[in-house]
């Protein structure tokens, strides 16, 4: 199985992986040993259909050698574009939609079978389908459907299993977090679940995915005062210019965001902030883009994705006149990551010489050293603590020396 996209496809991926075990298959990690091929598709960004397209097209080779060999296609790409892929792929076999009655069973709230990577320490916990929201750029609507938050029960059912199978850290993840429990009628939803989150005891709860208007006083509070939720939090901005966040659809303004970050750092210090931005959203010109290029600058965020904008077909952003060519979003894009870079290595520089606690993730063979993370770096998307002298083991929480910093990684040293 090939799973493409992002952490919430994931998770979709481990429970189709679970349910094809328990039906009798085997898994195998070499595609020229299988006898089909699941790949679940990312429709999210034309980037993201690219990366499913040629994913398609080079498994399909292996079709020259081994003629019986079936090649299916699942997820988000296939709900929007079934008939496109139909008449252009007749590589793929199947064709299996999110409704399609087959994988009704996966995305049932009280499936919580899994299938975790062997020796995994960390892993992601859906609170919720589809989203509530209605950015202007957005697909997530048109291809999940409206906000649908997990019961409870469900989420804690799951969340004790990960905990039970060896999970250190989970990492609560959905279309957008903080809007978690509305559509039930449980007010503060969010901070509700997280207290009971915490009580099946991983060592790390992390968030992801947060709006910044719902954001709460009594989020951050509950953030800041409970050792087991990481001093961190995942709030996609996607710009600073006010009058481009309107055209997006977004409900806060510049001084909003100004204002989430103060109020972050002022109750948390040492909290980390990771954020996303889109370049070349109609109506960004030079001006409201430098005011990006600023916002970045001056105000130091930890973590950054950048994303250059790409026009979905069904959101109200699809009918605006662009103002940027395809060049100009992706030398944008450039520019605020060379920013990012200067200011990651900068906050990089200021931890050496601290010890910290590192959660020690995997063993790299390839260069016989142990990689770990801090609180403040969550997995896959931000950097790593490289252990360069350590006998712990993957799972293990330690204490750390901070020795060197690079832009994005750090080298440190168990204490």
């Amino acid at each position: 199985m090939v799973s493409l996209g992002c952490a919430k496809n994931r998770v979709d991926s481990e429970k189709t992986l679970a349910r094809l075990v328990g039906q009798g298959c085997v898994i195998v990690g070499d595609p020229s040993e299988a006898e089909y091929i699941l790949i679940n598709s990312c429709g999210f960004l034309g980037e993201a259909r690219e990366e499913t397209v040629d994913t398609i097209l080079e498994l399909a080779e292996l079709k020259k050698q081994n003629p019986s060999l079936k090649l299916a296609v699942m997820g988000c790409m296939v709900e929007l574009f079934r008939g496109e892929m139909q008449a252009e792929l007749p590589e793929v076999d199947y064709l299996v939609g999110l409704s399609d009655g087959e994988v009704s069973e996966i995305y049932d709230s009280a499936n919580t079978d899994r299938l975790i990577e062997p020796g995994a320490v960390s892993a992601y916990l859906k609170i919720a389908e589809g989203c509530g929201n209605s950015c202007s750029f957005c697909s997530i609507p048109l291809i999940r459907g409206p906000l649908k938050s997990r019961p409870v029960d469900d989420v804690i059912v799951e969340a004790s299993r990960l905990v039970k199978n060896g999970i250190k850290e989970i990492c609560i993840v959905s279309q957008d977090s903080t809007r978690y429990g509305l559509d039930l009628g449980i007010k503060g939803g969010l901070v509700k679940l997280l207290k009971k989150v915490v009580e099946v005891d991983p060592k790390w709860v992390r968030l992801h995915y947060l709006y910044p208007t719902l954001i709460t006083d009594e989020l951050i509070e509950l953030v800041a005062s409970e050792p087991k939720l990481c001093a961190y939090m995942d709030v996609p901005f996607q710009h600073i210019d006010s009058g481009v966040l309107k055209k997006m659809g977004r409900q806060e303004n510049e001084d909003d965001i100004k204002r989430l970050i103060e109020k972050i750092r002022h109750t948390m210090p040492d909290a980390a902030i990771r954020s996303a931005f889109i370049t070349g959203f109609p109506g960004e010109g030079e001006k409201e883009f430098q005011k990006l290029e600023r916002f970045l600058s001056e105000n130091e965020l930890d973590h950054v994705g950048v994303f250059t904008y790409s026009p979905e077909k069904g959101t109200r952003g699809f009918d605006m006149e662009e103002t940027c060519s395809g060049d100009e979003k992706e030398e944008r894009k450039a520019r605020l990551m060379e920013i990012q870079k200067s200011v990651s290595l900068k906050k990089n520089k200021g931890k050496v010489g601290k010890i910290l606690p590192v959660l020690v993730e995997r063993f790299d063979a390839g260069n016989n050293l142990l990689v770990g993370r801090l609180e403040t770096q969550a997995p896959e998307v931000d950097g790593e603590v490289i252990l360069s002298e350590c006998a712990a083991n993957p799972g293990e929480i330690i204490k750390v020396k901070i020795v060197e910093s690079m832009e994005y990684d750090l080298v440190g040293e168990e204490v």
